[in-house]
């Protein structure tokens, strides 16, 4: 056996134990996002507060992007990609072009 072959056994043989553990973190992290904020609270906390659940709702989907992906890859699936269009100016054209 080459080495490429055990290392991707040995990671395909993780990725159900990782994909079990992002699954579980969601609903803890989702534990932050429903959170009730107190009504007396400081400009501050409160500043910290709606900060925190902002994280966690970014966190939250890049999890489920990520246990999307994994299990993807564990299965087999081959996604196919989508390239979004946005305009770039010509100095931005030119320099990617130049690389």
């Amino acid at each position: 056996m080459n080495e490429e072959n055990i290392k991707e056994s040995y990671y395909k043989e993780n990725l159900p134990a990782l994909i079990k553990r992002l699954k579980n973190s969601i609903s803890k992290i989702e534990t932050i996002i429903d959170a009730d904020i107190e009504d007396a609270i400081t400009d501050d906390k409160l500043f910290n507060v709606l900060k925190a659940k902002r994280q966690a709702s970014e966190d939250v989907i890049w999890t489920l992007k990520r246990i999307d992906e994994l299990e993807n890859e564990l299965n087999g699936v081959i996604e196919e990609e989508v390239t979004v269009s946005t305009k770039k100016s010509w100095t931005k054209k030119k320099a990617e072009q130049n690389k």
